[in-house]
């Protein structure tokens, strides 16, 4: 039996619930979340029984529990200091993204993953859905030649934000926050790294989200002398049938593969073959791979030299928006 524990119900804590429903020898522990309303539905969730614990606060469930895997979705403030707590608590760690909210927290966090040797991996969940996946096989297959342009869009509903997120001091911004999916799935299907970044954010229309950025732009030199970009807003409208709209373009020497639109369908066109939609796989639950991994001692789909690596970049971005300039990767 593995006992699951979550610290903070403000992120992709789904993920790891329908996980657990999947999974019957995993237990859930305990939850923390300095929200009481948030606690409230917990009862009822998978692996919850009647022996789980709540908490208001998270130090008091690392102090009282012993959770093998813990879930830390809490607001970007915290994550560094709960990340390095869970590590010298002995847990494994599924983290909610960025790891950190500057440059020198993610440092201090990859310092106590290294020392306490857990696994650590980041809820990069995009890796695990079916049209990416198809995107990736077909790209490190060759079959459109050498990768030359990178396009990747992340449009979402703005909705209704929690406080957390218009406030500096606890929301890392837009592109720490959205962009590191949208980077990471450029870095992840073309298997490309990043070289150079210049980018720009703001809030354009929206001033009741305050700290919270409405827009991003950023352009990026691959090392391969090849290009990428990244659109990232929050002006989806609300009557738009999805609560966001994920786009993915990768041009190659032979052709080009696409995904776009709410089917999600993916489209390979070549030197040889015209238009053709590809089949997909059945979707991945990014939690039930994680558990096998530690299970079987095995690699993981979101290793945490990835982890670091993606939230170092996306700081590295913003900070650089942020002052302007341009900065190398």
């Amino acid at each position: 039996m593995l006992n699951v524990a979550l610290i903070g119900l403000k992120g992709h804590q789904g993920v790891i619930l329908e996980g657990m429903r999947a999974l019957e020898d995993v237990r859930l522990v305990a939850a923390a979340d300095d929200d009481a309303a948030a606690l409230k539905p917990v009862p009822s969730w998978p692996g919850a029984d009647a022996g789980t614990s709540y908490y208001a606060d998270w130090r008091e469930l690392l102090a009282k529990e012993k959770p093998d895997i813990v879930g830390v979705c809490d607001h970007d403030g915290l994550r560094a200091e709960q990340l390095i707590a869970c590590a010298r608590a002995g847990c494994h760690v599924l983290a909610e993204k960025p790891l950190a909210m500057t440059r020198e927290g993610l440092a201090q966090v990859q310092d106590a993953v290294g020392q306490a040797k857990v696994r650590l991996s980041m809820l990069l969940t995009m890796r695990f859905d079916p049209p990416y996946r198809v995107m990736r096989e077909v790209v490190s297959a060759g079959r459109i030649g050498e990768v030359v342009l990178a396009t990747v869009q992340k449009s979402y509903r703005l909705g209704n934000r929690p406080e957390w997120q218009r406030d500096r001091r606890t929301f890392s911004g837009i592109i720490p926050f959205i962009g590191i999916h949208a980077l990471d799935l450029i870095r992840w299907t073309t298997g490309r790294e990043f070289v150079s970044a210049m980018a720009y954010q703001s809030n354009c229309a929206h001033p009741e989200l305050r700290d919270m950025e409405d827009n991003a732009s950023i352009a990026l030199k691959l090392d391969n002398g090849g290009s990428a970009s990244a659109r990232l807003d929050y002006c989806r409208p609300a009557a738009a049938p999805t609560h966001g709209d994920d786009r993915l373009r990768i041009a190659g020497s032979r052709g080009v593969i696409e995904t776009l639109g709410a089917a999600h369908a993916v489209t390979l066109i070549t030197e040889d073959s015209p238009p053709d939609e590809l089949p997909q796989p059945e979707a991945q639950n990014q939690f039930v791979e994680y558990v096998a991994a530690l299970r079987e001692n095995a690699p993981f789909g979101v290793p945490e030299e990835d982890c670091f690596r993606m939230t170092e970049v996306c700081l590295k971005i913003r900070d650089a928006a942020l002052a302007g300039k341009p900065t190398a990767l």
